[in-house]
C-alpha cells in the first residue's frame, strides 16, 4: 500500500487511496500526536511531484523524531532544510566534535561562559558584519547557547536531517537566506523611535492577542519540564498562527525581516526543484503557512491541521 500511495499516477481512484493513506499514515506512523499539526503535504498541479513541509521546534527532540520518520517513511530524492552556508557549516563541525566525542566516550565538558566567549571571538572574527550586526549575531547564538548549555539540543532536525539525506542519497538543499543578509534586515528594520516606543509604552493595545500555549510556556520558567511540555503543545499551526498574528501586529518591520522575507526565499527554493518527484523540507514551525502560501498557484495542500478525513 505504501508503493501505492507514492506511485505516480492520475486515476481518481489511486489518488483517493493516496489521500487517505497520507492522513492515515500522518496520524498513526508518526510517534508523536503533533505530526497531524505540524505536516503539510503538498501535491502539485496536474504532475506527480509532492512536497512534504515539516514545521519544528528548534529545541524540541520530537520534532527531530518527526523529521527521521517522516523522511524515513517518503524516502524522498530532495531535502530541503532551513539553513544556509554558513549555519549548515557550523552544525557540521558541531557534528563532527560530537561524533569524535563519542569515539573517544569522553564529554566535552561545555559551559554558557565557555561557548558565550567562543561566541564573541567567531563573530567578532567576521569584517563583513558592523557593529550592530555584530551585536545581534551575538544576541542570537548566546540564545541558542544558554539552551544547550540547559541540557537542550537546538537543531537536533536538522542533523537528522543531513543524516538522512547522506544514507539516502539525497539531494540536500540549503534553503534559507544567508544569516548575515537577514541580521542586516533585522537591524534595518528596527528604528531608534521602536524601541523607545517599546519601553515606554510597552505592548500596542487593541491586537490580536498571545496564544494561551505560549503564555503558559512563558509562566512555567526557563528550563523546565513544565515549560518544555508546554513548547510542545504550542508546536501547532493554529497557535503558532494566533502567535504570528500578534506578532506582525506589534512588530510588523521585524516580521518582514525574521519570516516573511526568508519564507521567499525558501519557497523559491523548491520552486528550483523541477526535476524532484518527492521532496522533503524541515522549517521552523512558524514558516511552514508562509511557504504553502507562497506555492499555492503551483501546489495544492491535500491535508491541513483542520482537515477531518
Amino acid at each position: 500500500m505504501l508503493r501505492l500511495f507514492l506511485s505516480r499516477s492520475n486515476t481518481h481512484n489511486i489518488n483517493s487511496t493516496r489521500r487517505s493513506l497520507v492522513s492515515s499514515i500522518l496520524s498513526t506512523s508518526c510517534s508523536s500526536y503533533h505530526s497531524q499539526q505540524t505536516v503539510a503535504h503538498l501535491r502539485k498541479n496536474d504532475e506527480a511531484r509532492e512536497i512534504f513541509l515539516v514545521g519544528t521546534s528548534h529545541v524540541s527532540k520530537a520534532s527531530a523524531r518527526e523529521t527521521e520518520e517522516l523522511i524515513r517513511l517518503v524516502k524522498p530524492d530532495v531535502i530541503a532544510v532551513e539553513l544556509c552556508e554558513e549555519r549548515f557549516e557550523q552544525l557540521k563541525e558541531q557534528m563532527k566534535e560530537d561524533k569524535e566525542e563519542k569515539t573517544k566516550k569522553t564529554k566535552k565538558k561545555r559551559s554558557f561562559l565557555g561557548d558565550f566567549l567562543a561566541i564573541v571571538k567567531n563573530v567578532s572574527s567576521n569584517r563583513d558584519l558592523g557593529a550592530l550586526d555584530r551585536c545581534l549575531a551575538i544576541g542570537l547564538k548566546a540564545f541558542y547557547a544558554s539552551l544547550k548549555s540547559s541540557g537542550m539540543e537546538p537543531g537536533e532536525e536538522f542533523r537528522v536531517a543531513i543524516r538522512e539525506a547522506e544514507r539516502l542519497n539525497a539531494r540536500l538543499v540549503l534553503a534559507d537566506r544567508d544569516v548575515n543578509k537577514t541580521l542586516k534586515a533585522l537591524r534595518e528594520s528596527v528604528s531608534v523611535a521602536d524601541v523607545f516606543g517599546w519601553f515606554v509604552y510597552g505592548e500596542k493595545k487593541g491586537g490580536p492577542t498571545l496564544p494561551p500555549e505560549f503564555e503558559k510556556m512563558a509562566a512555567a520558567g526557563f528550563n523546565s519540564t513544565e515549560m518544555q511540555d508546554n513548547m510542545e503543545a504550542m508546536k501547532n499551526r493554529n497557535a503558532v498562527g494566533q502567535m504570528k498574528k500578534y506578532m506582525q501586529f506589534q512588530f510588523p518591520n521585524i516580521m518582514s525581516a525574521m519570516v516573511h522575507q526568508r519564507d521567499d526565499e525558501m519557497a523559491d527554493a523548491i520552486k528550483r526543484e523541477k526535476d524532484a518527484e518527492k521532496i522533503v523540507m524541515v522549517v521552523g514551525l512558524a514558516h511552514v503557512d508562509g511557504i504553502v502560501e507562497r506555492l499555492a498557484g503551483e501546489y495544492t495542500e491535500v491535508m491541513s491541521v483542520n482537515d477531518s478525513e
